[in-house]
């Protein structure tokens, strides 16, 4: 990427790779390392899912990826392990449940810099973005930071 850039006098272009949250420890730890050692700019953690575990709901049997709700505790996890193994020194996007600013809040202090919600935009509206924002700003608040960016990371402290 870079040398392709550098050959047309340009910088290169951030390229972030979205994974999966179905796999095991070992998986995830080569698909971290592989990526760290790539170049690339930074993670995005994670994509759907095709577990079902936990799931009652009649529907649970239909295939594809799953998204929402029961993404959340393993999106989460799976960014505490990228931070961990990365030493928090590659950005990571947390994707994956997030329907309140606690969700967004525990997904920032598991080592994410950013995060992407979808799933509850279109069940909730744009009225929700005011709603994570101002409750962030109360839990940033409540735990002595300044902003985000020193949230960031702050369970593996």
């Amino acid at each position: 990427m870079a040398a392709q850039a550098a050959k047309r006098g340009q910088r290169a272009k951030p390229v972030l790779v979205k994974i999966a949250p179905d796999m095991t420890d070992e998986q995830l730890a080569y698909t971290v390392e592989t990526i760290a050692s790539s170049g690339i700019s930074g993670i995005i953690a994670t994509n759907t899912t095709l577990s079902r575990d936990g799931l009652t709901h009649p529907n649970r049997g239909e295939t594809g990826g799953l998204s929402g709700k029961p993404l959340k505790d393993r999106s989460t996890e799976v960014i505490r392990a990228i931070y961990r193994q990365t030493g928090g020194k590659l950005p990571i996007i947390g994707s994956g449940g997030i329907f309140t600013a606690a969700d967004a809040y525990d997904k920032f202090r598991a080592g994410a810099s950013l995060v992407e919600i979808y799933t509850s935009l279109i069940y909730r509206g744009p009225g929700l973005l005011r709603e994570l924002t101002d409750g962030l700003k109360a839990l940033l608040r409540r735990d002595g930071y300044r902003n985000i960016a020193e949230a960031a990371g702050a369970d593996h402290i």
